[in-house]
């Protein structure tokens, strides 16, 4: 059975998420502290972190090399990128120490659309374990420009393009987000139109409440060399855009805000590629033995403007804001009996049917025919009969849900003892299984 069957099992039995100790403080005692290592006894944790985070760094996998004429061939993604994780299962102290940066570096590449093999989707990331989603590292998204024209900065909305499920406290903190247009993602390059790029989206992001854990966000646009020019006035236009300063973080239990500060210097690269774009012919290339690129990339930090010193940690998972609870208040519908004509009992609810009751003792509605009266109050008793079977399912999924967790309460007890009395990192948290 994988280890991901038996949490699942587990979680069916106990009703509650597991998970795993991964501070080394909390895991005091459930470890060895590997004394006898010059790498633990020696060598400061400073240093060991730069041990960690050279050895899980990602890189171009040669043996997977992609194809040079596609849509996705370029620098830096001319193969799949992959990380060596070998090192996490010398030790359980080197683990509780590394665990976190083969996340917090990986290149994760979403696309929409033209997509590379190695591509990352909204259902592989849904996939992944919480510990894995809370250290997302770059996330790098590139997007054609009818894809990304009608982002705004509404919660949720830029998450969406690499999250769907319903959103959960730290799941969702990059540590970069990273944002590419290609040559080929431009409205109309197929016939070699001007540039053209409306920056609404661009401000949306800067304000976007999804990235203020985030610590870089980086803005990449690529064209041929003969546009630089229509390149260059987007450029300078986009630099004129300010982000909002919102109160976003809690230090020192006081409210502090955020803003995106664009960096001083932009980057920009040079590079090759074939006229054949696809396998394609594209009448603006004839006669080139090459396509020329230009690629400029303008960087953006977070700061907190109010404490110059505080910042987002490039490889530590940033804090979030303790978001409210939103509660979802029990069904409860206060009912009264009242008699008709007939001297039949009917209940009926607050509201309109209530409006009908007080006509009748006011008199307004005697003049009706009794048919009509009658044809409103089975309608009524009907509603009712409804609404009251509604009430019996609520109740009936209430005694089982108390039924669940009189029977997870055993279990979870079962469990714990159990891994306190191993040493384990497992751990159940308190958030129920759906």
């Amino acid at each position: 059975m994988s280890p991901q069957s038996k949490n699942t099992r587990i979680e069916n039995l106990t009703n509650r998420r597991v998970d795993l100790v991964v501070d080394e403080y909390e895991a005091a005692g459930r470890f060895n502290e590997q004394s006898s290592s010059p790498l633990f006894s020696v060598l400061p944790r400073e240093l060991r972190d730069i041990i960690w985070e050279y050895a899980t760094a990602p890189f171009e996998d040669q043996s997977q090399k992609f194809d040079e004429n596609t849509y996705y061939y370029r620098p830096g993604h001319t193969a799949r990128l992959k990380s060596h994780t070998a090192l996490l299962l010398t030790c359980r102290r080197a683990w509780l120490e590394a665990n976190a940066m083969p996340m917090l570096q990986a290149e994760h590449s979403y696309y929409y659309h033209r997509e590379a093999p190695d591509r990352r989707d909204t259902a592989w990331t849904a996939g992944l374990t919480a510990l894995n989603r809370r250290n997302f590292g770059h996330l790098h998204l590139f997007v054609q420009m009818f894809a990304i024209r009608s982002l705004n900065c509404d919660p949720g909305r830029l998450r969406k393009y690499f999250l769907e499920t319903a959103p959960v406290e730290g799941d969702f903190q990059p540590r970069m987000l990273h944002v590419t247009l290609r040559h080929t993602d431009w409205y109309w390059w197929e016939s070699d139109q001007p540039l053209d790029l409306h920056g609404s989206w661009v401000q949306h992001i800067l304000n976007s409440p999804d990235l203020r854990s985030t610590h870089t966000f980086k803005l990449e646009l690529e064209t041929l060399d003969y546009k630089i020019d229509q390149l260059n006035a987007i450029i300078q236009r986009i630099k004129t855009f300010e982000s909002d300063e919102k109160e976003t973080h809690i230090v020192n239990g006081k409210p502090t805000t955020t803003k995106f500060v664009l960096v001083d210097r932009q980057d920009s690269y040079t590079w090759e590629g074939p006229t054949n774009i696809n396998n394609g012919n594209f009448a603006p290339y004839d006669g080139k033995d090459k396509l020329k690129y230009h690629v400029i990339t303008l960087t953006w930090k977070l700061t907190f403007p109010k404490i110059p010193t505080a910042f987002v940690p490039e490889l530590r998972r940033a804090r979030r804001i303790q978001e409210a609870d939103i509660t979802h208040p029990s069904l409860r519908i206060p009912t009264l009996y009242i008699a008709d004509t007939h001297r039949h009992w009917i209940p009926y609810m607050h509201g309109q049917r209530g409006r009908l009751y007080h006509q009748m003792r006011s008199g307004t509605v005697r003049q009706l025919p009794g048919w009509a009266i009658w044809g409103r109050m089975q309608n009524l008793a009907v509603e009712v009969l409804r609404i009251s079977q509604k009430q019996d399912e609520l109740a009936e999924e209430v005694r089982r849900l108390q039924f669940v967790e009189r029977k997870g309460a055993s279990a979870r007890e079962q469990y714990r003892q159990r891994w306190a009395s191993e040493g384990s990192l497992l751990r159940l948290t308190d958030d129920p299984v759906e």
